[in-house]
């Protein structure tokens, strides 16, 4: 069957283990797959661009709910977007004096700016996604590309509860497999972009 959408990836979870009393947990063994595939898992597809608007006087953004790691940040001025510079929280260079920032932090789950905004201010963030499917979320990228990833992930997740260690050392090594297979992909993708561009990656920082 395909393997589209959140609700063919529990059916197909139940239909793998040959347990149909299992439907009901399938959603549960995919959030710990998802659990997994968050810590271990970073493809281009998984990067998009969030634009953030910080009132006047603002010098916290919150970052948006599905942000898992920042990659970089930019200022819009006008139409002309200027790249903010990161420091640690520790050695953010901090301005009670309201202006256009120029340098930027983590804390928490919030963008720390250098000084207040002195006017509302548009900034973009480029960040890697949080995996979450649901029933309205149903789909996405990683699922889409790689269907096999969340497949495994979510049946080797299922195995301790069956208490069957056999079938999790085997579905453990057809995700390690898959992962592999997803990360010389995406490596591939971005050698071709080498050959293009000059542009450095952007540093990577966890949110």
């Amino acid at each position: 069957m395909a393997l589209m959408t959140y609700d063919d990836l529990k059916t197909a979870v139940a239909d793998w283990l040959e347990r149909s009393d299992l439907a009901g947990r399938a959603s549960d063994f995919i959030t710990l797959a998802e659990a997994r595939l968050n810590r271990e898992l970073r493809l281009a597809v998984m990067e998009a661009e969030v634009r953030l608007t910080a009132a006047p006087g603002a010098r916290r953004l919150e970052l948006p709910a599905d942000c898992r790691e920042a990659l970089g940040l930019w200022r819009e001025d006008g139409a002309v977007r200027v790249a903010m510079r990161y420091r640690p929280a520790g050695l953010l260079p901090r301005s009670d004096v309201g202006g256009r920032p120029d340098y930027w932090s983590l804390e928490g789950r919030a963008i720390v700016l250098d000084r207040p905004c002195d006017q509302e201010i548009g900034f973009v963030l480029r960040r890697v996604g949080r995996l979450a499917l649901s029933a309205e979320a149903p789909t996405n990228a990683v699922l889409a590309e790689h269907p096999d990833l969340y497949l495994f992930a979510a049946l080797a997740e299922a195995c301790p509860y069956l208490r069957d260690g056999e079938m999790t050392g085997h579905f453990n090594a057809r995700f390690e497999m898959a992962l592999a297979q997803a990360r010389a992909a995406d490596a591939r993708r971005h050698g071709m972009a080498n050959l293009v561009t000059d542009l450095p990656r952007p540093e990577t920082l966890p949110c």
